[in-house]
């Protein structure tokens, strides 16, 4: 066996390994290992020996597995990694051990990170794993460790390895005379695993629904993010939405108290999987309904402010950044110039009064659900920012022309849909003039930022249909303004 880290080469034992393991044991380092030491030069050969057989048969259930830790440029031996088997426990646990004079680098963590990886991966499939117990074919799914309470720098080499504290409790290891406070930790080999072992569910079925979101079991959803800034300021957000009775999903904290785990460079959280599914058609009477719902929710955002680190964006700013650039490197191939710059200018002519708060700012219906034909809950956050508050309105009614969308919507249907939605959400709170003068012109700059993105991903397609729902816009600003019932 071979592996090689940073600092390290981790390999079979050799003969010529005896005389370092004598002197180490000599100092104290093999005795949780060992146990009495004091004769190990008369077994010392013997027990390498003994290892290599082990190691040649290649087996982490079979009695124990050894290997020396040695510092890479020097080759000097600084101690040992493997595994034994517990009989008692039916687990497989990690051994280690540093010489005295070697300890406080770092070389145990590093040893014991690089040994857990390599018996994950190497056993993985390895029909020889379990084949003494009838077992054939079993993989390695987790490894466990005992340390004794005391032994404070070998407890935090695991944890500094990513091992979970499971309990701590009385118990007799092989070289104990009585029983003795032992502390128990376990190393999953799949890192959701290792991560839902914080709440106790690395026994449950995880189904992936989104690329950042698993469904764990069928009451749970376990979410990933790489922000931890984002991550924060949504469970927040959450939090304060769940506090005001919003249908929001609810955290579930660990069993150490914690609202996320960090793991493997990335932030996970667990909510509860809120019930209902997403509609897949819409009539006046749903339209009304959503209205009403992105108004509760637009009234609660506000009690959110300010939140920390929260995202102030502009529309109008993006319009005269990002989205020109990509057109101009585009070179105005969807639209010209002069009729983009015409229908910037109109929002910009208004936006200073349009009312800025918390928005949600990916308002579909694949984000709300709904149980038996009644809303159930409000999803996915992520994109959460400051913005003009009918910048939500306009990217819901919008998305119903969408060819991303499977609504099948006449023209005439869209308009009636169109007055619904802001009926509703005026029967929550009122939109003023202005808001209603700038609709048209938020519509058509949210289809041309969408185009400049679909471009900038390559899908000509999708940018097309949006240039074509920005014209058909454009084209019907009376009928927009007659349906909001502008004066």
């Amino acid at each position: 066996m071979f592996i090689e880290t940073k600092r390290l080469i981790i390999r079979s034992l050799v003969p010529e390994d005896a005389d370092s393991y004598i002197e180490m044991a000599c100092d104290g380092s093999l005795q949780e290992i060992f146990g009495d030491c004091t004769d190990c030069r008369e077994w010392m050969e013997s027990w390498i020996t003994e290892s290599q057989a082990l190691d040649r048969r290649d087996d982490p259930r079979g009695e124990y597995l050894a290997y020396a830790v040695t510092e890479k440029q020097s080759g000097a031996v600084l101690g040992s990694v493997g595994c034994s088997y517990y009989d008692d426990l039916d687990q497989i646990g990690i051994t280690f051990f540093i010489d005295s004079a070697c300890r406080g680098n770092g070389y145990a963590s590093e040893a014991v990170s690089a040994y857990a990886g390599y018996l994950f991966a190497h056993y993985a499939s390895n029909p020889c794993v379990s084949a003494h117990s009838g077992d054939t074919g079993r993989s390695v799914r987790q490894l466990i460790a005992t340390v004794r309470e005391g032994n404070t720098a070998s407890w935090k080499t695991l944890e500094k390895a990513g091992f979970i504290l499971t309990e701590s409790r009385l118990y007799r290891d092989i070289h104990d005379e009585t029983e003795l406070p032992y502390r128990f930790y376990v190393l999953h080999s799949h890192g959701l695993d290792r991560v839902l072992s914080r709440w106790g569910l690395q026994d449950s079925s995880a189904e992936q629904i989104y690329d950042t979101a698993w469904q764990i079991g069928n009451s749970y959803v376990l979410k990933v993010y790489h922000d931890r800034g984002m991550l924060e300021r949504n469970l927040k957000m959450l939090r304060l939405l769940y506090e005001q009775d919003i249908p929001v999903a609810r955290i579930i904290p660990t069993h150490d108290n914690e609202q996320y785990v960090s793991c493997d460079d990335a932030y996970y959280f667990l909510s509860e999987k809120l019930p209902g599914s997403q509609i897949t058609q819409i009539d006046g009477s749903m339209a009304r309904s959503m209205g009403e719902i992105i108004a509760r929710l637009h009234v609660a955002f506000r009690k959110c402010e300010p939140l920390e680190a929260t995202w102030d964006n502009s529309l109008l700013d993006e319009m005269n950044g990002w989205v020109m650039e990509s057109m101009e490197k585009s070179h105005w191939k969807y639209i010209s110039k002069k009729e983009y710059l015409q229908t910037v200018s109109k929002l910009a002519a208004i936006y200073d009064l349009l009312p800025v708060q918390l928005i949600h700012r990916d308002i579909h219906f694949g984000n709300f659900l709904f149980a038996d034909g009644a809303f159930s809950g409000y999803i996915d956050f992520d994109l959460s920012q400051r913005n003009i508050r009918v910048f939500d309105l306009c990217y819901f009614v919008l998305g119903l022309l969408s060819e991303e969308e499977s609504f099948i919507i006449t023209e005439e249907t869209w308009f009636n849909i169109l007055e619904n939605v802001f009926d509703g959400y005026e029967s929550i709170q009122k939109l003023t003039s202005a808001e209603k003068k700038a609709i048209p012109y938020v519509m058509e700059c949210i289809e041309l930022l969408f185009a400049a993105w679909f471009e900038d991903q390559n899908d000509e397609c999708l940018a097309k249909n949006a240039v074509k729902i920005c014209e058909f816009v454009m084209l019907h600003k009376d009928k927009i303004w007659k349906c909001l019932q502008l004066p």
